[in-house]
């Protein structure tokens, strides 16, 4: 897990924001928005370029978390995706390491930890924690396990399910 925090860190600071968006055109990773039916989106890597697909019927809320764990495959995963493009349909899977990862990533990127720390301490419900901070409950749910790596001893009310964009 170190080296995703580490990884986030460094983007953060090199690109000063948290936009997946805008860190991904920073880096030059196109970002193309398509209607996908059920896939939300996909990372690929296509002759020496990096794509980030976006399906374009998402609401705003899950086009930024799609785009942040789409980043997270570019910044850890990109050996995988010049083989086969990395599709979402395994979004919060925990079985799988490079979903896992990219996920962690994710939470990472778009939740502070003085937000999520803050609504903590406020007695906010988990569920309302998510709505507050704008994020499905599972992308929560990938943060309370950073935080728990960093130190801070508290449990998730909930566990991610890998059929969470079944739904």
């Amino acid at each position: 897990m170190q080296h995703i925090l580490d990884k986030v860190v460094t983007l953060k600071k090199k690109y000063d924001t948290t936009n997946p968006f805008e860190i991904a055109g920073s880096m030059n990773v196109n970002i193309l928005f398509h209607e996908l039916g059920s896939l939300k989106g996909y990372y690929t890597y296509i002759r020496r370029s990096n794509y980030i697909v976006i399906n374009s019927k998402l609401d705003e809320k899950m086009k930024h978390v799609i785009c942040s764990h789409e980043l997270g495959h570019n910044c850890l995963h990109k050996e995988f995706a010049k083989y086969t493009p990395m599709k979402d349909y395994m979004l919060f899977d925990m079985s799988s390491k490079p979903e896992r990862e990219a996920n962690l990533f994710s939470a990472e990127l778009i939740l502070s930890d003085d937000d999520v720390l803050d609504a903590i301490n406020s007695q906010y419900s988990f569920q309302t924690t998510a709505s507050m901070l704008n994020v499905p409950l599972e992308l929560l749910d990938f943060k309370f396990q950073a935080l728990k790596y960093k130190g801070y001893h508290f449990v998730s009310p909930f566990n991610s399910r890998a059929d969470f964009l079944k739904k």
